[in-house]
């Protein structure tokens, strides 16, 4: 068997760390797991920021002005800028990660300008708005058709671009995670827990876990009433806060604030199981982090959490509020049913785990370089599906 490639990636993305986020902190370990199997990994973007994190990845900040409050880039100096940066480094390939944001189109437009093999990865679940948009975009300027390649973070995604551009190879790119270090040894908390992470944004909706406490709690008895653990923080932070002294659950709640990756792990190594309340979630890196420690998931049946969840196996996938609690309450009540689900959890999970991730993802970056010097059809076996089914999961 022939080595593989070592490429030289640009991995473009309009917001990078500092920034929290999890298209920010995907880029950041994609990356890493790149740059460790030894090729040449650039980060392209726009937020301010550390010149380096000595991780062995170069990173580009382009310093270009940007939008208030927005924070995206304001005027067209991006594509010269861009241009410069590709014709000066010389890349492989440019693989964009998109969520809404113009720079990373751009970025697209300029590689297929110098020929630059391209692949997007649209990393955000888009929204019937969305999807009018770029379907109009698309009409007008062939959008769709710039980058060499296409993926989305899950199924729902990829189907969403397949629709929008009518192309038949449309991939399916998962986010990855370091699997075995969300490995926990289960401490039983005094109470039970039920934990959840994300931003504070009405997008996300915390608030809708809070809304459920009332519910949960009134079908359960005392000593299996949970305190309820929101992880994160953001504009959405004093709705929460208004919400719980609303409903008189206030004292059923922690709100801690950002955690890093470690403090997150132990507080999972102490709940008893995890909950996700958004409805437009793309996939879920942070459902994989709670199923790789071994705790049932109960999370919204829309967008890409279904890649991640089999409804009644690892946990549940409700269709509405009432749903969402009283699964939560069907999992408090059942020891049993815990322990299944998470020995089903921790046995499906390995499929997002890096090592198989970044094979899926080096065979696209193959076949887009191939596609661009017009040399696909060597390649077609590797991926065991033909390439005019309409999304194809890379596997």
């Amino acid at each position: 068997m022939q080595p593989r490639k070592k490429y030289k990636v640009a991995l473009v993305s309009e917001m990078y760390l500092p920034r929290i986020g999890g298209l920010e902190l995907h880029v950041r370990d994609l990356a890493r797991e790149l740059s460790r199997r030894g090729h040449d990994v650039h980060v392209v973007c726009n937020t301010p920021g550390p010149a380096s994190y000595d991780d062995g990845v170069t990173l580009h900040r382009l310093g270009l002005p940007r939008l208030p409050f927005l924070q995206t880039i304001r005027d067209p100096s991006a594509a010269a800028a861009l241009r410069r940066l590709f014709e000066r480094e010389r890349y492989d390939i440019v693989h964009v990660q998109a969520a809404f944001l113009p720079m990373t189109h751009v970025a697209t437009y300029q590689a297929r300008q110098l020929g630059i093999p391209c692949l997007f990865t649209e990393c955000s679940w888009l929204g019937a708005g969305w999807l009018r948009f770029f379907e109009a975009l698309h009409r007008v300027s062939d959008w769709g058709h710039w980058p060499t390649l296409l993926s989305g973070v899950s199924q729902c995604v990829a189907d969403q671009l397949a629709r929008i551009t009518d192309r038949s190879d449309v991939f399916v790119l998962h986010n990855g995670v370091h699997v075995a270090e969300w490995k926990t040894q289960p401490r039983p908390p005094i109470r039970p827990r039920v934990v959840s992470v994300m931003r504070f944004t009405n997008r996300k909706r915390p608030f809708d876990v809070v809304r459920a406490i009332p519910r949960v709690h009134a079908q359960l008895p005392e000593p299996l009433r949970p305190v309820f653990t929101l992880i994160g923080d953001g504009t959405a932070r004093r709705k929460v806060e208004r919400e719980a002294a609303q409903l008189g659950v206030t004292q059923h709640l922690e709100l801690p604030g950002f955690l890093d990756r470690p403090k997150i792990r132990e507080i999972f190594e102490e709940s008893t199981l995890f909950v996700l309340p958004t409805e437009r979630e793309a996939m879920s890196i942070v459902c994989v982090e709670a199923l790789s420690a071994g705790l049932p998931v109960v999370a919204m049946n829309k967008g890409g959490v279904a890649d991640v969840v089999a409804h009644g196996s690892e946990g549940y996938l409700a269709n509405n509020r009432d749903e969402f609690a009283d699964f939560i309450v069907r999992l408090l009540a059942d020891p049993a049913l815990r322990q299944r689900m998470a020995q089903q959890a921790t046995t499906r999970v390995g499929r997002f785990a890096w090592e198989h991730i970044i094979e899926r993802q080096l065979n696209v970056y193959d076949l887009a370089v191939a596609r661009e010097r017009k040399q696909t059809e060597p390649l077609l076996d590797r991926f065991g599906l033909p390439l005019n089914e309409k999304t194809v999961a890379v596997c």
